[in-house]
C-alpha cells in the first residue's frame, strides 16, 4: 500500500473521488504539508556536516546541499506563510557543521 492509498482507503474512490482527492491534497499540499517540509528543510540545515573531504563530500558538496536547503526554503515562504531563517540563523547553522580541524581559523575570523 502507498503513502496515498493509507489515506484514501477509507473511501470508495469511484463513487466519492472528490471527498478521497480533498483529502489527498489536505495532506500533501495543505497546511500539513508546509509544515512537515519546513522541518524537513530545517533538519537538514541543522544536520548537515562538514569534517574533510570524504568520497564524492567535499566543502563544495557542503555549500551546495546548504544552499538548495535554503532555497528551498525562500521558495516555500513565497507560496506559505513560513517564515525563512534570518541571515544569522543561516550563517550559525553553515559555521556549526563545519567540524573540519583544518578549517576551525577560517571558523573563528567570521
Amino acid at each position: 500500500m502507498t503513502e496515498a492509498e493509507v489515506y484514501v482507503d477509507e473511501f470508495n474512490v469511484h463513487l466519492e473521488f472528490q471527498a478521497a482527492w480533498r483529502k489527498l491534497y489536505n495532506a500533501f499540499l495543505g497546511a500539513g504539508a508546509k509544515d512537515t517540509l519546513a522541518a524537513q528543510l530545517e533538519k537538514t540545515i541543522q544536520n548537515l556536516r562538514y569534517s574533510g573531504p570524504k568520497r564524492g563530500f567535499n566543502f563544495t558538496t557542503y555549500v551546495e546541499r546548504h544552499k538548495d536547503a535554503y532555497q528551498n526554503m525562500l521558495t516555500l515562504a513565497k507560496k506559505t506563510d513560513y517564515v525563512v531563517y534570518d541571515p544569522s540563523t543561516r550563517v550559525r547553522h553553515f559555521l556549526n557543521g563545519i567540524t573540519d580541524p583544518s578549517l576551525v581559523q577560517a571558523k573563528l575570523s567570521l
